[in-house]
């Protein structure tokens, strides 16, 4: 039974009382984190809070939670589920809708809903092993948006994106921007490696400013190699040495075979390898001073 918390209280999940004229559920009016959690902990918390306050200020959505109180909230819904290992969803809304949709005083404050939910890591770990597929989606995304930089909950082209490949037999969509560049997969930052290089796009190409993203090129660096965010065409991920996702859920996940046609020999490689050995170790030297805590 899930319990969530909802506007100052936990509650569990049936007896959530939303309000049906809150502006997330009529327009998509909100925002939202997801962070992965082991051992009770959330992880790099700091960098998604920060994040989470960006995008609210991006948006004009009141906020004013400290991240001391954010984090103790999000461990109580932890511990009120019993999870250890999970993934923790903050949404934040604009609220009650109003006498019209623009944004005016009448709006109450916004709505805060935190939940915690159980990661399938056996079910990641196996498609790490073997890497992921994707599918170019035909519809572009637009990276011109003010909105292509903030995670909203107005998401139904991510999640058409993602519905589209998951029916053809694939693992993640491909977004291309409207100039036909690489921005993003549908849930996830994408990069290659060429030459020595890690490339991804840049946020000016429409990519989501990631948290997984971000970490990445600051171990790239540690493992010496080059760290680069350029403008890139379907065929720079074709012809890649190796290509590989990332969001903070399943870390560093391999990139085997995009449409029909395989990437480099087909498997997961090295360089996705490293990178991901090299995120674990930083986990754990995040988890190191909690545990004697």
């Amino acid at each position: 039974m899930t319990i969530l918390y909802l506007n100052g209280k936990f509650v569990e999940q049936q007896d959530a009382a939303l309000d049906p004229l809150d502006r997330g559920v009529l327009l998509g009016d909100g925002i939202f984190e997801t962070i992965r959690c082991e051992e009770g902990q959330l992880l790099f918390h700091s960098a998604h809070f920060a994040r989470l306050g960006r995008n609210a200020r991006i948006m004009e959505i009141p906020w004013n939670v400290h991240s001391e109180e954010l984090l103790q909230i999000c461990q109580q819904c932890l511990d009120a589920n019993q999870l250890d290992s999970a993934r923790i969803r903050i949404t934040l809304t604009r609220g009650e809708l109003g006498s019209s949709p623009e944004i005016n005083a009448s709006a109450t404050a916004p709505t805060l809903i935190i939940s915690a939910h159980a990661i399938n890591q056996r079910m990641i770990d196996e498609s790490r092993e073997r890497g992921w597929t994707a599918r170019i989606v035909q519809f572009p995304l637009n990276h011109r948006s003010p909105l292509s930089e903030v995670k909203s909950t107005s998401y139904q082209e991510r999640l058409l994106a993602r519905m589209v490949a998951k029916r053809d037999g694939y693992d993640e969509g491909v977004m291309l921007n409207t100039d036909g560049l690489l921005a993003e997969g549908a849930m996830t930052n994408i990069f290659i490696a060429r030459s020595g290089k890690i490339l991804t796009p840049p946020v000016e190409d429409g990519a989501l400013p990631g948290i997984m993203r971000l970490r990445l090129g600051m171990i790239s660096a540690r493992l010496g190699f080059l760290y680069s965010e350029e403008s890139l065409t379907a065929y720079d991920l074709l012809t890649a040495d190796e290509a590989f996702f990332t969001n903070a859920i399943i870390e560093v996940m391999p990139l085997v075979r995009l449409d029909d046609n395989v990437i480099a020999d087909g498997k997961p490689g090295l360089v996705s390898r490293r990178l991901q050995e090299e995120n674990r170790r930083d986990v754990a030297a995040f988890l190191a001073p909690l545990r004697r805590g």
